[in-house]
């Protein structure tokens, strides 16, 4: 009786919400314990809770580095807390295990097969650094379930849905409407999490692969942006105004590149060790620099406001880009091999359960691509996300907070790598209308109704 009711969605659903309660929740509290406190977090951690604490005292001063959504959650999250650290803590920790049902519906709704969605679902409430990160109050407790609700919610086109599908054909005021609310959904997570600005082109580009129809996908296209622009272009206004010159979503872009492309991290090379909590960690290629330590600025420049410390950091990143591009490629792929968990290999806990891990799901994820190649529209929302997580790494650097999004994708695809081995290609993807083939001629014409 059990088992048949959780093949059934809204149970399974139930289940795997519980389920990755348990799991963070007991890893939370095995990581953080009964008696920590707000010095235990890490540099950016501590910047949040210190912000959100502002906040709530109407202490909270403007800068331009930092957005306010991830700010506003966990102010929120202290509120109703009582602003208790440990339940504060805890609280972040729920919230970020919806990440798992809601993927699971996702998957389901994409591949209409139970089965894979299930496997996936648990794959994603026992993932290595999903746990290690679920502890955390960084702002991807945050933006990763928001982004698969964006997933879920965005219409699929007519090149992904069989033609007795409900949404076939829509172009009612509801679709619009959806539409228009994945906008705002996107905006949210930029507001929390900024580098998913780096990822509206790959949505258009979703957006477009799922709907051969070009018109039809240039203006849901430009309903999404609308959407979008509801709450950027407010707070672009708010940001600009204080700051008295133009900012989109924040003013840290310079600050972004300068600390993964520089000539100190090239300079002193690949260095262990050990940090003020008792980790051994690292830096060097792959990894990122703080402005004082990028050598860019002078001590006079240090002292500079924020958002003109940010231009010249920009311009002279640039710069140096043009004149060392030997060692710009060369620092580009140490921040990739980074975060795909190729380097560096020390074969301590972090190897052998986090880039162990990693790298065999990226193998089995490139090998699931190419098996269904068929279906290359139809699983678009998974394999565009490991391509923008790497995106951000260029720009940015690899850190594995970043790559998060990317680890759904991964997942997916290697989960169905996997079980096509036992069951028929053709049976673990609802089949749709082979559009992966046609001619570019054939892939712009009109859908016959």
């Amino acid at each position: 009786m059990m088992l048949k009711k959780l093949s059934q969605p809204r149970y399974f659903f139930l289940f795997l919400l519980a389920l990755a309660i348990v799991v963070r929740v007991g890893a939370s509290l095995t990581v953080v314990g009964f008696d920590a406190d707000p010095s235990s977090l890490d540099m950016d951690e501590q910047e949040y809770y210190q912000y959100a604490g502002d906040l709530l005292n109407g202490t909270y001063e403007f800068n331009t580095r930092r957005t306010l959504g991830h700010v506003i959650v966990l102010a929120l999250y202290r509120l109703v807390t009582f602003d208790n650290f440990i339940a504060t803590q805890l609280l972040a920790t729920v919230i970020f295990s919806l990440t798992a049902p809601l993927m699971y519906l996702l998957v389901r709704r994409l591949t209409g097969n139970q089965l894979v969605a299930a496997i996936v679902g648990i794959l994603v409430v026992f993932w290595t650094p999903f746990i290690y990160y679920g502890t955390s109050l960084y702002s991807e407790t945050t933006a990763l379930p928001l982004l698969v609700a964006f997933l879920l919610l965005l219409p699929r086109g007519s090149a992904v849905v069989q033609p007795a599908d409900p949404e076939q054909g829509q172009t009612s005021a509801k679709t619009w409407f959806r539409y228009g609310l994945c906008g705002v959904l996107l905006a949210l997570c930029m507001l929390i999490r900024p580098m998913y600005l780096l990822f509206v082109p790959f949505v258009l580009l979703l957006i477009f692969l799922e709907e051969p129809r070009w018109n039809t996908a240039l203006k849901r296209s430009i309903v999404l942006l609308a959407g979008c622009a509801l709450l950027i272009l407010p707070w672009s206004v708010y940001m600009t105004t204080n700051a008295g010159t133009p900012i989109l979503v924040s003013a840290n872009g310079g600050e972004t590149i300068s600390g993964g492309l520089n000539p100190v991290l090239v300079e002193q090379g690949y260095q262990v060790f050990v940090a003020p909590d008792g980790r051994v960690t690292w830096t060097g290629p792959g990894k990122w620099l703080p402005i004082h330590e990028s050598g860019y600025l002078s001590e006079a420049e240090l002292q500079l406001p924020y958002f003109q410390q940010d231009k010249l950091l920009k311009q002279r990143t640039l710069e140096w880009i043009v004149t060392h591009p030997r060692e710009t490629i060369s620092l580009q792929a140490a921040k990739l091999l980074y975060m795909w968990g190729f380097y560096p290999l020390r074969w301590d806990q972090q190897t052998l359960l986090g880039s162990v891990p990693t790298i065999v799901a990226l193998l089995l994820s490139l090998a699931g691509l190419i098996r269904f190649r068929g279906y290359t529209r139809q699983l678009a929302r998974f394999w565009l996300l490991p391509i923008f997580v790497s995106a951000v790494a260029l720009v940015s650097w690899g850190s594995w907070r970043f790559r998060q999004p990317g680890d759904l994708g991964i997942l997916v695809l290697g989960t169905l790598f996997v079980l096509s081995f036992a069951v028929q290609p053709e049976t673990l993807i609802r089949r749709v209308r082979p559009l992966q083939y046609e001619s570019f001629r054939q892939s712009i014409a009109p859908v016959k109704r």
